[in-house]
């Protein structure tokens, strides 16, 4: 369109001024050197504020001395001085009035429409597609250098990532049916194979696993190839899937997404694949992300790496001895940060392969303070002496190691070997250990302690805590070792816990001394509630004090505040507790009812789960069906 040369031809006038509120369009059809097109000439407060030129291709309008695109309906919010709206949030023809019925028809019959704002709407949707279609072939020529995956890579995926075969077994008789995943082939033996038992099959003498508890195996696994691209480097990232069966060993590679980088470059254009569980052939490529696909830890392909790391300047940073040790590590974050951080490269050729990973993995652009920035040599990086970076490297220790060893050094404390293994083991962080630490002093008494309780040793530290600090406010001497070191922490902590919470319990009593008298007061209107048969009785609450013990036992908010109380003491709801008549004792179920319609609003056992739902839900489904023909209670019915 020849918006220029239209712009000079003088603009439609308006004639009659219907209304001052509004903005009036009068249209016309321009035509110049053999164009033609459709002009609105829109006016408000009688004054032309802008001209709008529409054909078959195009559409602008020239406002406030200068062209825009925006469509006609954002354009008159523009004249009356209102910000632009964006298409999802206004309807089409509500900004401005047409002139006359035959303005609107002109603009409507020449544009081929029904009106402007579907004329507009068509005609991006006619741009986007055009758009897109440029842009897929450019991506599809970026795509189309790119190689393919080498047969060496396949078999560093059957021998390194996915080692060894399976033989699928079943008892027979005295013996052992098995079909072996190496050879495809079946047969029985006499012995009785276990679970995992590493035996050679005996029909091709491979060694392999069996496995008596599945028919098919599978595992996933992301790995990462790179790859030389004419004047480029690639990064693809794949789900490599292995499926182990009787059809034997499976091997599938689908890819995730790519990076293209410029060389020299450590970055480039990163591009995700559209469709799911697709390999290298089916795949399409976009550059935009809706399925949420990264780049992640991932296995590296190490056999042409001296090839291709020189294509970032990458020769020397050390990835190609951590691929070849096998380590899952996050190869795009490794590529972009490795020249801003080149002290990985000291850390890899100095055995420290876990640590690298680990800083690798778990942190961004941010620099840890495990390590000195400005260390000459890897005493001052690690901020250790000689004799603990030859424990960490023994141990090829990691990031929770490190931290242990330097506390070690700082507090001029020593922690034993099996201790720091121990602590490696059960992933025990020197953060959450800390607030002990502090009063307890040493890391092999913690440990030695830890290993004798019985619960796991992160929850064990949260129960210590927590017991101290109760102890403390018992007024117990907790720097006596009998009071520091309980033989059976957890029986102690749930003691001083049920002290604490009747004290509490007592006090909060006292506040819901009112709500508990109204609640009372009702208890023969929910007398009909009351149901036992053979196996389950359901007893409704009586009394504060009981709500609370329910949601202390079950562990669930019915007796945390006086929420349900109040519901209770006002007539809406109530509570009833469904038991097992085997141990009346013991809370099993909390089931709330609306006191007007008779029905289950929620029921909820320990930690708000529902063990047996199907049975529980069948049996208060039939509860409630017979509380509809009762008023009296429902004894001894059989449900």
């Amino acid at each position: 369109m020849k918006r220029a040369k239209f712009l000079k031809i003088p603009p439609c006038t308006l004639s009659d001024v219907k209304s001052e509120k509004e903005v009036i369009a009068k249209s016309r059809i321009l035509e110049v050197g053999g164009e033609k097109a459709a002009e609105i000439s829109l006016y408000y407060k009688n004054q032309l504020k802008a001209r709008y030129f529409a054909d078959e291709e195009n559409h602008y309008a020239w406002i406030n001395d200068k062209w825009t695109t925006c469509r006609l309906d954002n354009v008159a919010r523009m004249c009356k001085n209102l910000p632009v709206e964006k298409e999802a949030y206004y309807w089409s023809n509500k900004e401005f009035i047409w002139n006359t019925k035959e303005d609107k028809q002109r603009v409507t019959d020449f544009l081929d429409s029904c009106d402007v704002d579907d004329y507009e709407t068509n005609l991006s949707e006619i741009k986007r597609a055009r758009a897109n279609k440029r842009k897929s072939e450019r991506i599809e020529k970026e795509m189309s250098d790119v190689p393919c995956v080498t047969e060496d890579m396949e078999r560093w995926l059957d021998e390194k990532v996915f080692p060894g075969h399976i033989l699928f077994s079943k008892r027979e008789g005295k013996g052992t049916a098995y079909i072996c995943t190496a050879c495809k082939r079946s047969g029985s033996v006499k012995e009785k194979w276990k679970h995992k038992e590493i035996v050679h099959c005996p029909k091709c003498n491979q060694v392999a696993s069996v496995n008596n508890r599945q028919k098919q195996k599978v595992e996933h696994v992301p790995v990462v190839i790179l790859q030389k691209c004419n004047n480029r480097w690639v990064e693809r990232q794949f789900k490599a899937v292995c499926r182990w069966s009787k059809e034997g060993k499976v091997i599938e590679l689908f890819e995730q997404c790519r990076a293209i980088i410029p060389m020299g470059k450590t970055y480039g254009k990163v591009y995700y694949g559209t469709i799911n569980n697709a390999d290298e052939f089916e795949q399409d490529f976009w550059d935009k992300n809706p399925a949420g696909k990264r780049f992640s830890p991932s296995y590296l392909y190490p056999g042409n790496l001296k090839e291709v790391l020189p294509c970032g300047n990458l020769e020397r940073s050390g990835m190609d001895i951590l691929a070849d040790k096998g380590k899952k590590f996050y190869v795009n974050r490794y590529i972009m940060c490795f020249h801003a951080r080149r002290y990985w490269e000291y850390l890899v050729k100095s055995g420290l392969y876990e640590l690298v990973t680990e800083l690798c993995n778990g942190y961004w652009w941010g620099e840890l303070s495990i390590h000195s920035a400005k260390a000459r040599n890897l005493k001052e990086l690690l901020m250790v002496d000689g004799n603990r970076v030859n424990r960490m490297k023994q141990i090829d220790g990691g990031v929770n190691e490190l931290e242990w060893l330097q506390y070690e050094q700082k507090q001029g404390i020593k922690i034993s070997k099996e201790s720091l293994e121990w602590l490696s083991k059960k992933k025990m962080t020197l953060s959450e250990c800390k607030e002990i630490l502090n009063d307890l002093g040493s890391v092999n008494k913690m440990v030695n302690y830890l290993k004798k309780q019985k619960i796991a040793p992160s929850k064990v530290i949260t129960t210590w805590r927590d017991y101290l600090r109760m102890a403390l406010l018992e007024g117990y001497d907790t720097r006596d070792s009998i009071v520091r070191f309980p033989k059976d922490l957890k029986l102690r902590h749930d003691q001083l816990a049920e002290r604490r919470n009747e004290k509490e319990n007592k006090e909060r009593l006292n506040k819901y001394a009112e709500i508990d008298k109204q609640i009372q007061e009702r208890l023969p209107e929910v007398r009909r509630y009351f149901y036992e048969d053979d196996t389950y009785m359901i007893i409704p609450a009586g009394k504060c004090k009981e709500l609370m013990k329910e949601g202390r036992e079950l562990h669930h908010c019915v007796g945390a505040s006086d929420f349900y109380m109040k519901k209770m003491a006002a007539g809406e709801t109530w509570i009833l507790f469904l038991r097992k008549k085997e141990d009346l004792e013991k809370a099993y179920y909390t089931v709330e009812i609306n006191l007007k319609t008779d029905k289950i609003i929620q029921f909820y056992s320990e930690f708000d789960r529902q063990p047996d739902k199907k049975v529980i839900g069948k049996l208060l489904n039939k509860y409630t069906k017979r509380l509809k023909t009762m008023k009296e209670p429902i004894m001894a019915a059989a449900v």
